[in-house]
């Protein structure tokens, strides 16, 4: 349980007897509810790796130990965390991109999201076939994503924020080059190396931009997180992943994007594809009144549904990006889709405007998002 490992963003430490037995209560509750761990993927879409779920058995496990009155038992042999040859870790990262100084959380009890803009200062493109991100305070740090920048917008946007970065509590308040590039959650461990042919381009007097998303704080924290890259030599690229966005407002087919006050909506959305792609990876985004996603294609040669992600209960809080162990694949003509479901009415417990209002497409807390952000492969024809 690496959130939960006495050092990360895991309000209490479950390492020990001690520990598990004191709030067993509620581990069993939040287990029983598919609150924790907090996937809120739907289970069973094979193609989705790294799921942090319980099954039955294990829930059940859970209570039964609960229900038996917590009885300890043998502790077991000391394992090592990273086998010799398993780490996957950087240890002798290429380029660093670092914060260039501390950003200060205070004591407001309240979460935050601060972008931080990174210049590359490369005079050529490069190309990385690893990334990690190292959160400078765990304790706060609940998630980064990373995009590249070559409009030098996001440099603007920091100079209008007094302090370092600026605040953007979803999104960049743009669509960069490459649009979540990468995406860290306190729940991942090591670095992401990609299996060659496929590699990240870092383009040439770019910017790394850091969107930093901040657990609340009952103290005054500070953070200095930063990113390492291994870079593969120019002759081996052969296919590049682009990170982009799939789905906006502007793909909507039952639109405008307009909310009203006490009104539950679906969404529905279609992208035709001009050439063959594989997916590897699709994150979707919403706010507090979104209350579910479905994505899924249909092929334009046999006509089989592929299934790519369903969300059956969004959490805002939990926004996560997906990576697939296989890539999807998809024809020329092929076609996907996307449906989400908004509830803007009292019944929705995640609002946090009430009495509610009319509520349109934008970033800031009072607004609503449609989008999906993916990880794409163009193939060859």
């Amino acid at each position: 349980m690496p959130c939960h490992n006495g050092n990360n963003i895991g309000t209490m430490p479950l390492t020990d007897y001690k520990n598990v037995s004191a709030y067993a209560k509620m581990i069993g509750y939040v287990t029983q509810n598919n609150i924790m761990p907090p996937w809120k993927a739907e289970q069973g879409y094979n193609h989705i790796k790294n799921t942090s779920t319980l099954n039955t058995a294990e829930i059940k496990l859970i209570k039964n130990w609960i229900d038996s009155g917590l009885i300890q038992g043998k502790a077991p042999a000391k394992q090592n965390v990273n086998p010799p040859g398993k780490t996957a870790s950087i240890n002798k990262p290429d380029l660093v991109f670092a914060m260039q100084k501390p950003f200060a959380q205070k004591e407001n009890f309240t979460e935050r999201a601060q972008v931080f803009v990174i210049p590359v200062n490369l005079n050529e493109d490069v190309f990385a076939e690893a990334i990690e991100f190292i959160p400078g305070n765990k304790k706060i740090v609940k998630s980064c994503s990373i995009s590249i920048d070559t409009s030098g917008k996001a440099a603007q946007y920091d100079s209008y924020d007094l302090n370092y970065g600026y605040y953007s509590p979803v999104g960049l308040n743009f669509i960069p080059y490459q649009y979540n590039w990468y995406q860290w959650t306190a729940d991942m461990q090591g670095a992401t190396f990609y299996n060659k042919p496929y590699l990240k381009k870092i383009p040439a007097n770019s910017h790394i931009v850091l969107h930093i998303f901040y657990a609340a704080s009952v103290a005054a924290q500070k953070d200095s997180s930063y990113v390492k890259i291994k870079l593969c030599k120019k002759q081996d690229i052969s296919r590049f992943i682009n990170s982009r966005v799939l789905f906006t407002p502007n793909t909507i087919t039952n639109g405008p994007f307009v909310i009203n006050a006490d009104e539950k909506r679906n969404f529905y959305a279609t992208v035709s594809l001009q050439k063959p792609i594989e997916i590897h990876s699709i994150m979707p985004m919403g706010q507090n009144a979104c209350t579910s996603w479905e994505i899924y294609a249909i092929d334009s040669v046999t006509g089989r549904r592929t299934d790519i992600l369903s969300i059956p209960r969004w959490d805002a809080h939990w926004r996560k990006k997906y990576d697939f162990s296989i890539p999807i694949q998809l024809t020329k003509g092929s076609k996907i889709f996307a449906v989400a479901s908004y509830n803007n009415s009292e019944g929705n417990a995640s609002l946090i405007i009430l009495p509610a209002k009319k509520i349109i497409y934008g970033e800031s807390e009072r607004n609503e998002m449609f989008i999906v952000q993916y990880d794409v492969v163009e193939l060859a024809e």
